[in-house]
This record gives C-alpha cells, sequence and structure tokens, in this order.
C-alpha cells in the first residue's frame, strides 16, 4: 500500500483467515453480456460502515485477489489531509473492514518526498508523492513526485524489505506537449516480461505510453523512457493491466482512462513497437501505437480483472450524480447489453447475435 501522507509503501502479508472464498457469487450471463450488480450502492454503503455521509466517500483503488475471487477496496473517509484511510473487502456482497492491526507487517519509507506545502498549479505536490505500486518478482517499483531537480522518480526496493533501493529518475518525450519533460510523474505501470526481457510499461497523464528496460533502471540512473504511442489528449490514466481474450487466446494491454473510452493494443505490439521520434512538432492526435489502438466502451472509475471472463468495475451510475454501483462485466468486450437503447430491447425484436438462446446461462465464481 502506498503512503502518501507518511511517504512509506507498506506490506501487509495476508493469512488465509484475512480471505474469504467467493465461490458461488454470481456474476451474470457472459455469452448474453449481462453482468450483475455485486454492490449497488457501494458509495452510500461504504459511508454507512466507516460512520459518515456518501459524500466524504473516496474509492482510491480496486484489488482482487483471484484465487479466491475476493475483492479489497483501498477507501478515504474523508476528503482533507486529516482523511482515513481503510480496506474494505467485498464478502458475498455485504463490505467488511480488513483490520490490519494483527497482520504481518512492514514498511519502508521513500526519500525525497516533496514538502507538504510545496505547491503545483492545481494540487499538492505532496499528493503525487506516489501515483502507483506495482510488485514484479521480489521488487516492489514505486513512481511519484520527489524533491530533486528532475521530480519524475521510480523507485526499485526490494521485497522483503531492506537497506537497499534504487532511485532513478524518469523523462520523456510528449509529443501532444512537444517537449522533453522530467517533472509530470508515471501515473500507471506494469512490468513484463517480453521476448526474454523485462520492462516496465507506464502511461502518463494526457496519454502517453512508454517503454522503459527494466536493466536501464539502476540507482542513480537517469532514464529516458521509449514514448511507443500516444494515445490522446485531454485524460488521465486509471488503470492498466493484461488480459487474455477468451476468443483468440491474444494478450492485449488495457488503459481504462477518466474521459474516454478504454485503450486495447497487442502485446506483441508493444513489445516490439519502434520509439517515436524527439523533437518534432506538437501533434495532438494519436500516434505510434495510438494509431493502432482499439476502443472498449469501459466507463468504470476502477477496473479490474476477476477471471479469464469476467472483470469488475466500480462505475457511477447515469442517472445519479453520487451512486457508485460495483458490478460485474463480461470480457473482452466489456459492455452491458442492457446499457445500449437499441432494436434489440424489444422482447419480440431481432436477435442477430442469439442472445435470447443463451439467456439462462448463468455464470458463478468458481
Amino acid at each position: 500500500m502506498g503512503d502518501i501522507t507518511g511517504a512509506a509503501v507498506h506490506a501487509f502479508a495476508l493469512r488465509d483467515k484475512d480471505l474469504t472464498s467467493q465461490t458461488g457469487v454470481e456474476l451474470g450471463n457472459f455469452k448474453n453480456f449481462e453482468g450483475r450488480d455485486l454492490v449497488a450502492g457501494l458509495d452510500k454503503k461504504l459511508a454507512a460502515l466507516l460512520g459518515t455521509t456518501y459524500d466524504k466517500i473516496v474509492v482510491n483503488d480496486m484489488v482482487v485477489h483471484q484465487p479466491s475471487g475476493q475483492i479489497f477496496l483501498s477507501v478515504e473517509r474523508g476528503r482533507s489531509t486529516d482523511a482515513i484511510s481503510a480496506i474494505v473487502k467485498v464478502n458475498h456482497g455485504q463490505l467488511e473492514v480488513l483490520e490490519l492491526d494483527g497482520i504481518p507487517h512492514s514498511q519502508v519509507r521513500i526519500p525525497h518526498e516533496p514538502n507538504e506545502k510545496a505547491m503545483l498549479e492545481f494540487a499538492t505536490q505532496r499528493s503525487f508523492a506516489i501515483t502507483d505500486v506495482k510488485y514484479y518478482k521480489g521488487e516492489i517499483f514505486v513512481t511519484g513526485v520527489s524533491n530533486q531537480r528532475f521530480a519524475s522518480t521510480l523507485y526499485r526496493i526490494p521485497y522483503p524489505f531492506n537497506a537497499q533501493m534504487a532511485t532513478s529518475t524518469v523523462e520523456i518525450w510528449h509529443t501532444v506537449h512537444g517537449e522533453f519533460e522530467t517533472r509530470a510523474p508515471i501515473i500507471r505501470q506494469l512490468i513484463r516480461e517480453l521476448q526474454g526481457e523485462p520492462y516496465l510499461f507506464a502511461v502518463y497523464g494526457c496519454t502517453p505510453l512508454v517503454r522503459i528496460p527494466l536493466s536501464s533502471l539502476k540507482d542513480g540512473a537517469h532514464v529516458r523512457g521509449d514514448v511507443i504511442g500516444e494515445l490522446g489528449y485531454g485524460a488521465n490514466p486509471l488503470d492498466m493491466l493484461t488480459f487474455t481474450d477468451p476468443f483468440d487466446q491474444k494478450e492485449y494491454l488495457l488503459v481504462t482512462m477518466d474521459t474516454r473510452s478504454a485503450s486495447r493494443l497487442s502485446v506483441l505490439d508493444i513489445a516490439t513497437a519502434k520509439p517515436q521520434p524527439t523533437g518534432v512538432p506538437i501533434d495532438f492526435g494519436p500516434s505510434g501505437l495510438g494509431k493502432t489502438q482499439a476502443t472498449l466502451p469501459i466507463k468504470a472509475e476502477h477496473f479490474a480483472v476477476l477471471s479469464p471472463k469476467w472483470a469488475v468495475q466500480i462505475w457511477r451510475h447515469p442517472k445519479t450524480g453520487y451512486r457508485l454501483d460495483l458490478s460485474s462485466l463480461a470480457m473482452p468486450y466489456c459492455f452491458e447489453r442492457k446499457d445500449d437503447m437499441s432494436e434489440m430491447n424489444w422482447p419480440n425484436g431481432p436477435d442477430p447475435f442469439h442472445y435470447r438462446e443463451h439467456h439462462r446461462e448463468i455464470s458463478y465464481m468458481p
């Protein structure tokens, strides 16, 4: 867990009793593109659980422990510097606070954290001290902003924690902005081994896709990431993950956005894509791999893969400004048939995709 206020990363070693198998939870009709609300009115139920009102609830992230199907939410009660954090798990549609006090725990401090009073134009620098935390083969990778001259920083930390840590600064050429950037941090990252070499893939705000060989991330290194695609402008990445399409069995990279449809790219393509040139004029259009991206109609504020055929999403109900729902979503097309008004919605309407033949084929958590 990333702790921005304390400038630290905490690791809790979950035990069997901290996880509850979700076997038997109904997910929906996969062949009919019909998910299920796993928790309707999530924000109000979190508010009731944490003793506040829905407008004081912030869901920061969501992860899935796939062997058990347990969904975990990182939640804050409050919207100021004194907000109280909690980890909430979803147990057969009910919300439970994960009591952290008795769980084996270790932590490591992140150096060079920004001063609490240092400001950006629209937020404090400290609010970006940690932007993402990922684990890969015995190491934790932490991205964010430091108080150094080249503020965009990446920490590579062995786990279990010891006194060692590699700190690198990162810069990129941002085509949409037409300049080298050394302060804007990586917002989302993942680490994958491709063609025998591990890479860190990253997405920034406004949304360049970047590839960095792990071999270059050494202590004290200043690294220039290869921008291999511009996914568009005026958006921020929310989640970044890979999944295998159950139909064509190919692996894809998925980046969900806050203001537009999600981007889907072939993992093979991101391994072999040529870096975009630097020093070129500003270009607001998608470029590089951005020109080959497919879009998926994901409207989630948080998104995670639950199983080969199902994802879970936290999304805002379109009829209200406040209601959040936690729902299942069929992969890989990631849309809810009931959300779109069309001729096929009529009971006696056309059925070109044979939806009604699969009306009773309900999936459950294995």
